[in-house]
């Protein structure tokens, strides 16, 4: 009996043993649905070529003052009015200048005044051309000269003039500060108009005009333009131990009509007055 009982035991293991493998093995392959599409991995698409902007300068506002502007340079002999039996010592100073019409240049009394020699260069020309004193006047520190030699004229463009700024509208001062022999521009604002002390002559108060743009040693003489048209000369201003961003311009209307035909009787003959003070540039 006992037998008989472990053999109908091992026949149900058996039994269960086969089930279980039927069930675990895979089911008969049939028709195998199609597998989905696996994107292939291409080349990346090519970057759209953006155009880069080519810069471009800003338009002058005043022109080509290039050809209007011209570097002074003055061989002077400051006389010694303490003892004027003595010769002077003898300086040398570099201004600016610029050319109106009638073949003239206009520039500051105190880069030509007490001048033995006088010469004038222009833009991209490596000669210095001969220059003599036409009319001065020491009083508004301005200064009319010319050049004789027959070309130097040639391609130069007489600047206009126009009137008296604006407060706080913008002015360009171009010149030759320190020196330097390129020209150079320095960009401002009108800050005031007032009577100020031309220290040249130091005798009485004259028109003039603040601006924020940067005078030094050099500019002396040099036009200050706005709109294309001259506003003023650049003649003087502080130190930078003194105050910082003040510089003064002679505008249009001191000069008047002696700037363009020179025969106001201020600039008549050239009186000599002592440069007695480093406040004018």
């Amino acid at each position: 009996m006992k037998r008989t009982l472990i053999f109908i035991y091992v026949a149900l293991l058996l039994g269960s043993a086969s089930y279980a493998q039927q069930d675990s093995t895979a089911p008969p392959m049939g028709p195998q649905a199609p597998l989905p599409a696996v994107p292939s991995r291409s080349s990346p698409p090519a970057q759209a070529v953006v155009p880069v902007p080519v810069p471009i300068a800003p338009p002058k506002p005043n022109g080509p003052v290039q050809k209007s502007l011209v570097r002074i340079t003055a061989t002077a002999v400051e006389p010694d009015y303490k003892a004027p039996w003595n010769a002077g010592a003898i300086q040398r100073g570099v201004g600016a200048g610029f050319v109106i019409e009638g073949n003239r240049i206009l520039t500051n009394a105190h880069v030509v005044s007490n001048s033995r020699y006088l010469t004038v260069e222009r833009d991209s020309d490596p000669n210095k051309y001969p220059a003599k004193v036409l009319f001065i006047a020491n009083d508004c520190d301005l200064a009319l000269i010319t050049v004789d030699a027959p070309n130097f004229f040639k391609n130069m463009v007489p600047l206009k003039f126009g009137g008296i700024p604006s407060l706080e509208s913008t002015v360009s001062a171009y010149g030759y500060p320190i020196g330097g022999e390129r020209m150079s521009v320095t960009t401002g604002i009108v800050s005031r108009i007032d009577f100020q002390l031309y220290t040249h002559s130091s005798i009485d108060q004259h028109l003039a005009v603040q601006i924020s743009a940067q005078i030094n040693p050099g500019n002396s003489g040099g036009p200050v333009m706005q709109n294309g048209k001259v506003i003023g000369v650049a003649f003087q201003g502080y130190s930078g131990d003194v105050a910082q961003g003040v510089a003064y311009m002679i505008p249009t209307p001191v000069g008047g009509r002696g700037w363009a035909i020179g025969q106001r009787s201020s600039v008549r003959g050239r009186s000599s007055h002592n440069r007695r003070s480093s406040h004018r540039q």
